[in-house]
């Protein structure tokens, strides 16, 4: 991953998708069934990561812990662009 895939161009586009696939791809033992959709809830950029039945626990961790991870990773990242942003798992 270079510095390019996060983009925070001057057409006020910014996404962490990239870093969020990333993450997610190395974390499951089936990286091409990850799929990430972006959406807005308010000022909230939200990732949604969809994986296979088999790799949710993966995903999540235990106690939530790989996923509170996630979500700190991608947090920071945002408030560092001075924007919002978190992670859910689909089921």
């Amino acid at each position: 991953m270079n510095g390019d895939e996060i983009r925070t161009g001057g057409h006020g586009d910014f996404t962490l998708q990239p870093l969020v696939e990333y993450i997610s791809r190395s974390l499951v033992t089936r990286p091409d069934d990850v799929r990430i959709t972006q959406s807005m809830k308010g000022d909230m950029i939200v990732y949604e990561v969809h994986v296979a039945d088999e790799d949710k626990g993966r995903v999540i961790g235990k106690n939530g812990r790989t996923a509170k991870a996630l979500r700190a990773i991608i947090g920071a990242a945002a408030t560092k662009a001075e924007k919002k942003a978190t992670v859910e798992i689909i089921d």
